[in-house]
């Protein structure tokens, strides 16, 4: 009898068991030459887009769910608001060019890019609507497949969350299918390298000096590892194969090195840089949450506008292009967990203090980062457009901190960081995001200059 028992248990182990006989992540796919005129660039995605003279860059913050929910109800907004251009009547969303996009506001963001419309009719039953972390318990807990793959070294939280991912939202695409459209933004998801703390693009560009291919790598793995929270979950690991593929590092970073100035921001890049070409001692990369080292992902735009040499070419296509108008919105979906603790005798609590620590640092790096990034754009603007450079420059900064005065908003504003959320809080997110955009001076001047006008949602009225 106990015979028939083991080989009935084995009978219903052993699909588990195959399915999990090797576990391991992918790793990425090497390449054994770099060919800067192919695979998924900045510049060659902004000089194969449709010609007109407005670059519109968006960049999404992290901030969980809350990130995600405002997100959306940007891509909403941006939907419903038209302008004339070229003698048509366009909706704004269609002329967003670049989405830089971290951590919560990754997801929606990919999500776009890669379904278009469907995002408003899929996106909140696929993802805003769901209680993520409860799924992701049961896919932990309570799968048996999960338990036999997680024993592995090789498979770890992370890996299962990017299934999860590509399962529910992303259908097993790859950067390959991005390539050769240009009836969708340039998407440039961010994380962060935890071995240097150094901040991490998923583009072609940052794969030829780790001589790997992006085309086959998948849109989900790269969205996980934009997402991982720390502790939660764990990073998405890459292998690096550099050196291997021709590839020659930018002739500015060996400047910024022997410069011996420590503390600029060129240094660092080029240290990252230099430490990822060695792959004898950097062998693997472990990407976790980018907002650990970009919260509103505008550094990657800021890199790509300063880079002395112009290794990415976006410099050189930006003047060529006929461009005379430069927009750039970013959102800040950060809550204001601060005032709340700060409005408190006794101190933070051991969770606080974690958070504390987290973001703090990177709140005053958001604001360094969005100076920078504004002084930059401005003297992009005077390039480009010379004769009237005020009306070349449009910067919408967007942020959830400023309603928590709001009578309707400031509650959504003390929503914590997390993956699970009320449908009606989902909602308000959503109408804030909606709000702050249409409300903004910057905005309206931008619609007006282009013969537009905003439109506020039956929904969403205030």
């Amino acid at each position: 009898m106990l015979r028939n028992l083991a080989v009935r248990a084995s009978a219903l182990l052993l699909p588990f068991l195959a399915a999990c006989a090797t576990p391991g992540a992918y790793l990425g796919d090497s390449i054994t030459q770099v060919d800067e005129h192919r695979g998924y660039r900045l510049a060659k995605a902004v000089a194969d887009r449709p010609k007109d003279d407005l670059l519109v860059i968006v960049s999404l913050s992290g901030g969980g769910l809350r990130a995600s929910a405002m997100a959306f109800g940007i891509f909403e907004q941006l939907a419903t608001d038209r302008i004339q251009h070229g003698g048509h009547l366009r909706r704004m969303l269609d002329e967003v060019d670049v989405i830089s996009a971290v951590s919560g506001g990754a997801i929606p963001a990919a999500y776009f890019v890669l379904h278009g419309d469907k995002i408003f009719e899929r996106f909140p039953q696929d993802f805003l609507y769901r209680d993520f972390a409860t799924e992701m318990r049961r896919e932990i807990l309570f799968d048996p497949r999960s338990w036999f793959r997680l024993q592995s070294r090789h498979f770890d939280r992370g890996d299962l969350y990017a299934e999860y991912l590509d399962k529910n939202l992303f259908d097993g695409i790859t950067y390959g299918a991005l390539i050769d459209r240009t009836d969708r933004p340039f998407l440039v998801i961010n994380a962060t390298d935890i071995g240097i703390a150094g901040r991490f693009e998923f583009t072609q560009d940052t794969f030829d000096l780790l001589c790997l291919d992006l085309a086959r790598y998948p849109i989900s793995r790269a969205v996980a590892a934009s997402s991982s929270v720390p502790a939660v979950l764990t990073p998405i690991t890459i292998r690096n194969s550099a050196g291997r593929c021709g590839y020659r590092v930018p002739t500015w970073t060996l400047r910024a090195i022997e410069s011996g100035d420590h503390s600029s921001r060129e240094h660092f890049r080029a240290a990252t840089i230099l430490a990822r070409s060695d792959s004898r001692t950097y062998g693997y990369l472990h990407l976790m949450d980018g907002a650990l080292s970009d919260n509103l992902g505008v550094r990657s735009t800021l890199d790509a506008l300063t880079d002395g040499d112009d290794a990415l070419h976006f410099q050189n296509t930006l003047q060529r292009s006929g461009i005379r108008k430069l927009v750039f919105i970013t959102l800040n979906a950060s809550d204001t967990q601060w005032a709340r603790i700060a409005g408190k005798r006794s101190p933070p609590d051991v969770i606080d203090m974690l958070k504390l620590v987290g973001t703090v640092p990177m709140d005053r790096y958001s604001v360094e980062s969005k100076a920078l990034l504004k002084e930059t754009l401005a003297r992009w603007a005077s390039r480009l457009s010379p004769e009237n450079s005020t009306d070349a420059l449009y910067f919408i900064d967007l942020s959830l901190d400023s309603l928590r005065d709001h009578p309707r908003f400031k509650e959504v504003t003390q929503i914590e960081t997390t993956f699970s959320l009320k449908r009606s809080q989902v909602d308000e997110l959503r109408c804030a995001a909606k709000l702050l955009l249409s409300g903004d001076p910057e905005y309206q001047r931008l619609l007006s200059s282009q013969g537009g006008a905003v439109t506020t949602p039956a929904a969403c009225s205030w």
